[in-house]
């Protein structure tokens, strides 16, 4: 039995190490070759906005998860990466990794190959490796969170450039707006994230007090009015956006993820109605909009990153 850097023990089965680093959360485990999930840690990602904090974290999960023969290490950025050189340029709701080589420094302390990719890229290959979106050549995806992320599949492959491309999020709705994390204005992440809908919440009841977005959508189910307010605008803005881009890919599906998507019940009546009115009849002909069917589908996509990228390598 041979130990590698950190005590990572070799044992006969291969595993990769996922990571979904999300404006909230920082979620990561080991997936092994089928892609099941064996075990996954969670931490509050403004916990780790220090580089060294973050550095140090990467250690513990080795560490923890030693017992497992890990391959190669996954990262699913939530924000603007070159993707060949897993450089991240910056990340919107993420401050202090501007301009940062992420993979040149996880490889050279972890002594693993790394692939780093965006977030929404990667809850996009899950859920159409695996998931809801299998099989279907044409599909939107979002991940509905802190932000908005967004990844396109156009013949069954992920639209991507040399940057990490599919920035649905920052494209703007209107010609001004409220000031985006992005530096630009009017985008519709600010009018559907997690931050935008907390604090319209907080407006609406003029009252300063914390309250997360599950709580906004409990307080609608009972019926609260502010509540409801902050999900029918939701779903207004969110419905014309999307009606946009049926009409910019003709998608087969549009799969929804993240923490927003909970709710997702209670805003789809609207949404699609809006969807409807909204997009070129021929292109709703085929079109589901759905909820992501995969639970920790950031950590899998972010494990299969890596095992493909390792299958290409062997196979030159």
């Amino acid at each position: 039995m041979q130990t590698l850097k950190y005590g990572i023990k070799c044992f006969s089965m291969k595993a990769y190490l996922g990571i979904d680093w999300g404006g909230t959360f920082f979620k990561a485990g080991v997936i092994d070759e089928r892609a099941k999930l064996l075990k996954k840690e969670v931490v509050y990602s403004p916990y780790l906005k220090e580089k060294e904090s973050f550095f140090k974290k990467i250690k513990e999960l080795l560490q923890r998860f030693s017992s497992y023969s890990l391959k190669g290490i996954g990262v699913g950025a939530p924000g603007v990466v070159n993707i060949p050189k897993g450089f991240i340029y910056y990340l919107p709701n993420i401050s202090g990794w501007e301009k940062y080589p992420l993979k040149e420094s996880l490889q050279r302390l972890t002594g693993l190959p790394v692939y780093v990719d965006n977030d929404a890229n990667l809850f996009a290959l899950a859920e159409l490796r695996l998931g809801v979106a299998k099989g279907k050549a044409r599909v939107i995806f979002l991940t509905l969170g802190t932000g908005l992320g967004g990844a396109v599949a156009f013949e069954g492959k992920i639209l991507k450039g040399d940057t990490s491309s599919g920035e649905l999020g920052h494209i703007p709705i209107t010609l001004d707006g409220k000031k985006c994390s992005c530096g630009a204005r009017g985008c519709i992440e600010t009018f559907v994230g997690a931050t935008y809908l907390i604090e319209r919440y907080r407006r609406l009841k003029k009252k300063k007090k914390e309250i997360q977005v599950r709580e906004i959508f409990k307080k609608a189910l009972q019926g609260e009015r502010e509540a409801l307010v902050v999900w029918k605008e939701f779903s207004q803005s969110l419905g014309r956006f999307l009606g946009g881009m049926a009409n910019l890919f003709n998608p087969q599906m549009i799969v929804l993820g993240g923490g927003v998507a909970g709710a997702f019940t209670l805003f789809k009546p609207l949404l699609w109605e809006v969807i409807t009115h909204q997009a070129m009849w021929p292109h709703l002909k085929q079109l589901k909009i759905v909820r992501g069917k995969l639970k920790d589908a950031g950590i899998i996509g972010a494990g299969i990153l890596v095992k493909e990228n390792l299958k290409q390598r062997r196979e030159g």
